[in-house]
């Protein structure tokens, strides 16, 4: 047996994987749970696991390097978001809509950040915002270093361009910031709380239903890296882990079928009913496919279009070859 170590988030999608009841073929499996920027930063600065979930924006900007960033990842995208509910405008900003950020001061985690980028590119796309027009504030600097270009204007929260406070969401209650996406929920649970900030969206869900109707996209955040080393010396590492992550993937989606045994959300039957009628029963779809590459294509033009990125990635290019036909 092969002994690697796999770093991700406690989520349905891959839980069976953390408490051994789906094992990878061949592998014997050590794994830990880490909250995600910490995890990026690990395995992006000091490549501490053999396998980890990763930034999909992260690991876009990594491949522009391979030598300096030697892992490979599989089409396992372990946790994808819509990112409407997850902007927010001070409510004395005067910003009543999307195009209304023009000329205002929003706050972002970092730049590279793949919820940002994902926020970023639809209120490009989708409402004709151009962001050039907006002035950014991060929040710390990008787990892989990029050149972000000239026309965006990028300053760093406690830095000189701070007039006040260096934290992202003191400048947002506090107005010095007038708008903000961040994908944190602790966030999202301050904001619904608060009387100064509110979201952008007076109704998200149905702006997100309305996106999807459009495009078909159901936002990838995450996908899974594997240790260049550890595939060339076992190949077939790669479809095991796949396979794996598949199988336990699908026993969530099958748990689902009866929410109410594992979950304590009242309404969890009618949240199931209302997305298999929106998304379709192919919402959780991995691999290389019509509906998966879409979402990708989709977001590899966001990632250059932003800096993140010289040029225009193939799908294919981002994963395994052995993984590509499975």
């Amino acid at each position: 047996m092969l002994e690697l170590s796999l770093c991700c988030d406690n989520r349905d999608t891959i839980n069976a994987l953390l408490t051994g009841e789906v094992e990878p073929r061949g592998i014997d499996l050590t794994t830990l749970v880490e909250y995600p920027p910490r995890r990026h930063r690990r395995f992006f600065r000091h490549g501490e696991f053999d396998v980890c979930e990763v930034s999909l924006a992260s690991y876009l900007s990594a491949m522009e390097e391979p030598e300096a960033y030697p892992f490979t990842a599989i089409p396992v995208y372990p946790n994808k978001r819509f990112r409407h509910s997850f902007v927010y405008t001070h409510v004395d900003s005067g910003i009543d809509g999307p195009a209304d950020l023009a000329g205002k001061k929003m706050g972002v985690q970092s730049w590279q950040t793949t919820a940002n980028v994902w926020a970023r590119g639809i209120l490009g796309d989708q409402y004709d915002l151009d962001l050039a027009d907006v002035t950014w504030y991060r929040r710390k600097d990008d787990d892989v270093p990029i050149s972000i270009p000239d026309r965006f204007d990028i300053r760093p929260i406690g830095g000189d361009a701070v007039e006040e406070t260096t934290d992202m969401r003191e400048m947002l209650f506090s107005g010095e910031l007038d708008a903000a996406t961040d994908p944190a929920y602790s966030l999202f649970n301050a904001v619904l709380e608060s009387d100064e900030v509110e979201l952008l969206f007076d109704d998200p869900i149905a702006e997100e239903k309305a996106y999807f109707e459009e495009t078909g996209i159901h936002p990838p955040m995450h996908l899974i890296a594997i240790r260049d080393e550890v595939l060339e010396a076992n190949p077939w590492v790669a479809v095991s882990l796949y396979d794996a992550f598949r199988e336990a993937r699908d026993r969530c989606l099958e748990r689902n079928e009866n929410p109410h045994e594992h979950t304590s959300l009242t309404w969890a039957h009618l949240h199931l009913k209302d997305q298999r009628e929106t998304l379709g029963p192919d919402v959780w779809e991995w691999g290389l496919t019509e509906k998966t590459r879409r979402e990708l294509d989709t977001f590899i033009r966001y990632a250059q279009d932003q800096g993140l990125i010289t040029r225009r990635y193939e799908p294919e290019e981002l994963f395994a070859e052995t993984v590509l036909d499975v």
